[in-house]
């Protein structure tokens, strides 16, 4: 398996696709990983210093389609808190999850996957007040 994950890091220094295609393949590494049950390796696919490593290497494809680029990073991000449910870490989840709601744009709402991974997190530590807030919220919006 750690074969497997040192090819998946060579792959990515390569830059032998765009930006966006190796951040999906981030996410899709990621998910397989958590399939098998692999939460090491899930976690190593998602570690914000290999995104912020993509990013850095690939400065031209970030200006071309900046908007997928976004919202695959966020896709990523939230992998990452669901990740850290899993593996019943709850308060790096909200850290992690309120962390990439303050770099939400002024006025830009957030996904109904994050409040709803917000809503799970405020239930499980028996915060109801809050998840009822967060969805009376979300159906506003």
């Amino acid at each position: 398996s750690s074969g497997i994950n040192a090819e998946y890091g060579r792959l990515f220094e390569l830059e032998v696709a765009p930006l966006n295609m190796r951040l999906l393949g981030c996410i899709y590494a990621a998910e397989a990983n958590i399939l098998l049950d692999n939460t090491m390796e899930a976690t190593a696919c998602l570690h914000p210093d290999l995104i912020d490593k993509i990013k850095e290497t690939s400065a031209s494809d970030k200006d071309s389609d900046g908007a997928s680029i976004r919202e695959i990073t966020g896709t990523i991000v939230l992998n990452s808190v669901a990740l850290h449910c899993i593996k019943r870490d709850l308060n790096k989840a909200k850290r992690v999850l309120v962390q990439h709601l303050s770099t939400l744009k002024e006025g830009e709402a957030p996904s109904l996957q994050a409040n709803m991974l917000l809503v799970y997190i405020e239930l499980r530590q028996g915060n109801t007040k809050n998840a009822l807030r967060i969805l009376k919220q979300q159906q506003e919006n």
